[in-house]
């Protein structure tokens, strides 16, 4: 089946073929239309617009939410994920794996052809292309994160992961690539990107794009779920120093989230479609981990629906919730990587200088001196506690979990208990059936 592609003007032909058994399922078919940098702009742009909310879908099988059970029809939506079942019987959502390799086809497509597209300065060119590169990285990394292991030094070059997708090859049946391989194709893409492109940030209407602070802070979040803390707290320096200022919640009702807020740095992805975030109510869990009285975010982020559940305020199917990377991350990324590197006060400065934006000054200075006393582990469980408040349904409890200590999770939904055990292998979700009956290579 042909599929046709209008983006804003130019046209893409793409293929649909169930019955040529490859795992990408979308292949160009004749000629792409694109021949100016123009065009292939509106190409990449195409591309950007592929949010698909798996890191929405993916906090339901986190320690964030409890289901909200009265909602039916959603409650089907999230079974699988909360259940940490992806392949099983509901009709649900999922993780969009074709999405994701579509948006790969344009970033190779741009690669390849812009060099010889009409129109358009040299510099115009490199940013394009610089783009593509960013988004191709940005892309496998989630992918590696969603259907292979957590990082592991001891077993990345073994651990099978997903195919890696840099040309566009409609012959081509791939296998899964490992662990290193997609984290090694992530890092070249990240370097080649950032040598191309010149703009350093886009206006707030443009903040979906990547640009070299962008880059920055994908490397800064990459470099930590890879244990490189040098890297990781250099590249957060390098976003601070162009991008660093917290929103005060002492003075300040914005909410961090939204895609105009001072906080952003790239305001791309739409966390949740309208089943996923009505399906959610704050679980006792995460609550409990906020200060009653001294922690403003309580008031900020949530609040209570007509039944006395704790509800989320930050977070909207609405297109003004749309955030991939904010100031906030960097923080927390700089606070981690200087703990892991034995740099405790360096540590507590980021943490105390994110707690002062989000606490009240006596509730600060209460904290203030109890971090002051922590160190080692203590002190790294503080700054994982802190990213849980936060970055709260933002996408990243769930990845945090991963990465870090894999513990037991007990989720309650219609009367049944279901658990993931201390370092499950659902910690991994399993490749979709669709991708593996039209791609056998995958089951190796």
């Amino acid at each position: 089946m042909r599929k046709i592609i209008y983006t804003t003007g130019v046209v893409v032909a793409m293929a649909i073929l169930p019955s040529c058994k490859k795992y990408l399922d979308i292949v160009p078919v004749g000629k792409v239309i694109p021949t100016t940098v123009e065009d292939f702009r509106k190409e990449l742009d195409a591309g950007y617009a592929l949010s698909d909310q798996d890191k929405g879908l993916a906090a339901y099988r986190g320690d964030e939410i409890r289901v909200n059970e009265s909602s039916s029809g959603d409650v089907n939506q999230v079974f699988n994920s909360f259940t940490w079942d992806e392949n099983g019987s509901s009709t649900g959502n999922t993780y969009n794996w074709r999405s994701k390799y579509q948006q790969i086809f344009y970033a190779n497509h741009i690669i390849a052809a812009v060099p010889a597209a009409t129109g358009g300065t040299d510099e115009e060119k490199d940013q394009l292309i610089g783009e593509a590169y960013l988004m191709r990285a940005y892309v496998h990394f989630n992918l590696v994160n969603l259907y292979g292991n957590a990082y592991n030094e001891a077993t990345a070059a073994t651990d099978k992961a997903v195919p890696v997708v840099t040309a566009v090859d409609v012959e081509k049946v791939s296998r899964r690539n490992t662990v290193k391989e997609v984290y090694n194709q992530v890092f070249a893409d990240l370097d080649k990107g950032m040598s191309l492109m010149n703009v350093d940030n886009y206006p707030t209407a443009q903040s979906y794009k990547f640009s070299k602070v962008v880059g920055q802070a994908m490397a800064a979040r990459v470099y930590l779920y890879t244990h490189q803390w040098e890297k990781a707290l250099t590249a957060a320096k390098a976003v601070m120093g162009q991008k660093n200022t917290l929103i005060d919640f002492n003075t300040s009702t914005v909410l961090p989230t939204l895609y105009n807020a001072i906080e952003t740095i790239q305001a791309r992805e739409l966390i949740y479609n309208t089943g996923t975030s009505r399906a959610m109510i704050v679980s006792d869990k995460l609550f409990s981990l906020y200060n009653a009285t001294g922690d403003l975010r309580l008031q900020l982020y949530y609040g209570k629906d007509s039944k006395g559940n704790n509800i989320i305020k930050k977070i909207s199917d609405n297109n003004s919730y749309r955030q991939s990377f904010r100031v906030g991350e960097i923080y927390l990324t700089a606070a981690e990587a200087a703990a892991q590197l034995n740099q405790p006060d360096v540590a507590r400065t980021y943490l105390n200088q994110l707690k002062q934006h989000r606490l009240t000054p006596a509730f600060f200075a209460t904290e203030q001196a109890r971090i002051a006393a922590l160190t080692g582990k203590d002190l790294l469980n503080e700054i994982y506690d802190e990213r849980a408040r936060e970055l709260a349904f933002e996408g990243h409890r769930w990845f945090d979990l991963r990465r870090t200590s894999q513990p037991e999770l007990v989720h309650k939904l219609k009367g049944k208990i279901y658990t993931l055990k201390a370092g499950d292998p659902r910690y991994t979700i399993q490749i979709p059936l669709e991708a593996l009956a039209n791609n056998p290579l995958l089951k190796e």
